[in-house]
């Protein structure tokens, strides 16, 4: 039986308002202001976490912070920051990107490159103030799945990027100067057609096809061990340590608990996706010591994360996939701020010219 015209559109319009109720409720349609461009620049950043510091391949400075012990909230403390494996290990190094080749110290250490702003609002920058960027389609909004439940029920959010090249902005280290010198949006996942689309994903990245298998995620079991304690295994390149089993496709849809969790996979799928486009560049290891080198396959562990709003790690970071249990408490403002902003870190080994050029 057909329902009168007058009532569907009652029926519509009350279904329109349960959405939209529904989503306020999870935080959509609501873009919160972060203190990230002011004084969340000092505050919120993890000074201590640009250590270890490499010199010719010599460990200089260790890293200042506690190998062990319990948070403020009784969970073990993240793990801290270590040199990767594969970092710089050579006393000299000669880069020929002039008319005379120069010649300079290789120098590693960790530096924040990168803001990971993550929202299911459409167009919400709370990285820029809570300003909304022209991209407010209703089609495009988060949800928060509940995947306890079965696997139609996946949250998904969007994700924004910004260069944030503090350390060079405050004229430190200004030898190891990455290709952007200010605040720049980089990425709006809003505008990626792959982003919403696992199929079109699919498609982008032939890769995902493997990361998606049964075998695949079956040996995704050991890196998520290995990860929650801060060492995730780089040859399991398409696993997501323990915030996801498998980071194909690379989408914005997930399968997880809580928008810490969620959001943080999500970040490190867009990680993965720019770095198998090319977008992405290594800055480890003696060959990337005088030009970053295209590395398709994501090396997660020369990558770290630092909760940076709404409520910071501040002293601490975390590796790829770490356990949230060790640095995820309390990071998000129920009703206020319940997407968290990111601040990735690189490994970066560069050479410091001495003469030459």
């Amino acid at each position: 039986m057909m329902m009168p015209r007058n009532l569907t559109k009652l029926a519509a319009a009350a279904a329109t308002a349960l959405a939209v109720t529904a989503g306020a409720a999870l935080g959509q349609g609501h873009c919160p202001a972060s203190n990230i461009i002011g004084s969340g620049i000092i505050s919120n950043v993890c000074w201590s976490c640009i250590f270890p510091l490499r010199i010719s391949g010599i460990t200089i400075f260790g890293s200042p912070q506690a190998a062990s012990g319990t948070d403020a909230n009784g969970f073990s403390m993240s793990s801290r920051p270590r040199v990767p494996d594969e970092a710089a290990n050579s006393a000299v190094c000669v880069c020929n990107d002039g008319a005379l080749p120069t010649i300079g110290v290789p120098i590693g250490m960790w530096l924040p490159t990168e803001l990971y702003e993550t929202t299911m609002t459409p167009g919400c920058s709370s990285v820029l103030g809570g300003v909304q960027i022209g991209i407010a389609d209703p089609l495009y909004l988060g949800s928060s799945g509940d995947p306890t439940s079965d696997l139609e029920q996946q949250s998904f959010n969007h994700v924004h990027t910004y260069s944030f090249p503090i350390v060079l902005m405050m004229e430190l280290f200004t030898k190891c100067a990455s290709s952007y010198s200010d605040i720049d949006i980089l990425y709006l996942s809003e505008i990626d057609p792959m982003w919403n689309d696992p199929i079109v994903a699919m498609y982008g990245n032939p890769m995902s096809v493997f990361g998606s298998s049964i075998m695949a995620q079956a040996a995704c079991a050991a890196d998520s061990i290995s990860s929650s304690v801060g060492r995730p295994i780089d040859d399991l390149f398409w696993c997501g340590g323990s915030w996801t089993t498998t980071m194909a496709p690379y989408t914005g849809f997930e399968h997880a608990q809580g928008p810490v969790q969620f959001s943080s996979s999500t970040a490190q799928k867009l990680l993965a996706m720019n770095a198998a486009r090319g977008i992405e560049r290594s800055h480890v290891g003696n060959e990337a010591l005088c030009q970053a080198q295209y590395q398709p396959m994501l090396k997660r562990s020369h990558y770290r994360w630092q909760a940076a709003w709404p409520r910071a790690e501040g002293t601490r970071n975390h590796a790829s996939g770490e356990s949230i249990l060790r640095w995820g408490a309390g990071r998000t403002i129920p009703g206020v701020a319940e997407m968290p902003i990111y601040l990735r870190w690189n490994w970066t080994d560069c050479c410091a010219t001495v003469s030459g050029g």
